[in-house]
């Protein structure tokens, strides 16, 4: 199958490419390589490492790049773009809602015309501060970056019901791991305790997530291509609940750090309790996710070891190969 990928020099749309390229498919990964919340020479990283792995790279801008040709050659797009950050979206929502909205109608309209499946990945953002439960959850967004990706999905299931778009929509839920996007908690945690500095915990630490490794995530990715209805949505989420404290304290044994915390305010916008049901993945997709949450975050701090390892930033000598 051939597959056009965006945002594919992002952290999950990277290992969904790469994953795709490993079964066989023939993969196509598009990124505009924007800065923002996600610094562009990261990302760049990211895009050389897919060129190295024999993956056809695009760098577009798919908010006005020609966009027909490159969906009509495809079997299916999974759509990964997206402007991240729930805090940053409040002071740049034009930038979120031309990336989340825009590119969003423009790929439905093209897999539309061509008859190309598209999979619109969304996020659990959209159920608002308590996203517990399953997909019957009523959407009531608290930031303007949930605001855009709930707008996406209505875009996605108007070209659905009236242009007989083959869509299907994945809601994923706090994903983690490996190469973790540098603004992300967990990532700032491991770089700080690393680094012997103070980390911000922002609230007062109990607010808990639905944590799905992203290797799982990739998974339910590639399984969506060809499975589900037009118009499903799907939650993809880890099945159990970690406090943002407990998560920390994994981290911090594994790198055999002692956290030095800094108290903040709750961030505006910021999700207290995210509990995803993901039954619905598992009849569709046949997917169930396959990684504890404490293993994962133990695969994620051992790879902020290796990555200072292998760059011969850090002598660390207290890291635990399990």
């Amino acid at each position: 199958m051939r597959i056009v990928v965006t945002g594919a020099a992002g952290f999950i749309g990277s290992t969904v490419a790469l994953r795709a390229a490993v079964e066989g498919h023939d993969v196509v990964a598009v990124d505009g390589l924007l800065g923002g919340p996600y610094p562009a020479d990261v990302k760049r990283q990211r895009f050389d490492q897919l060129a190295a792995a024999g993956l056809e790279c695009l760098q577009v801008d798919l908010r006005t790049c020609e966009i027909s040709g490159l969906v009509r050659r495809a079997d299916a797009v999974i759509n990964e773009a997206a402007m991240p950050g729930q805090a940053v979206s409040w002071s740049d929502f034009p930038l979120y809602s031309s990336c989340n909205i825009n590119v969003a109608q423009r790929l439905a309209a093209a897999c539309a015309d061509a008859g190309t499946r598209l999979v619109q990945v969304s996020t659990s953002s959209v159920y608002g501060r308590e996203a517990v439960g399953d997909e019957s959850l009523p959407i009531r967004p608290v930031s303007p970056y949930g605001v855009t990706k709930a707008a996406a999905e209505q875009l996605v299931a108007a070209y659905v019901r009236e242009h007989e778009l083959n869509a299907v929509v994945l809601r994923y839920f706090s994903v983690y791991g490996p190469g973790q996007r540098p603004d992300m908690a967990y990532h700032l945690f491991c770089e700080a305790m690393l680094d012997g500095r103070t980390l911000t915990v922002f609230g007062d630490g109990r607010q808990s997530r639905s944590n799905t490794f992203v290797d799982d995530v990739a998974a339910a990715t590639l399984a969506a291509l060809d499975r589900g209805l037009p118009g499903e949505v799907m939650n993809i989420a880890g099945g159990e609940g970690v406090e943002l404290l407990t998560a920390l304290a994994v981290l911090a044994d594994e790198l055999g750090a002692e956290p030095r915390i800094s108290w903040a305010p709750a961030q505006t916008g910021d999700q207290r309790v995210t509990a995803g049901i993901a039954e619905r993945a598992a009849a569709v997709l046949g997917w169930r996710p396959s990684v504890p949450a404490e293993e994962g975050l133990r695969r994620q701090a051992r790879w902020h070891l290796a990555r200072r390892s292998s760059a011969g930033q850090h002598r660390y000598a207290h890291g635990r190969d399990r």
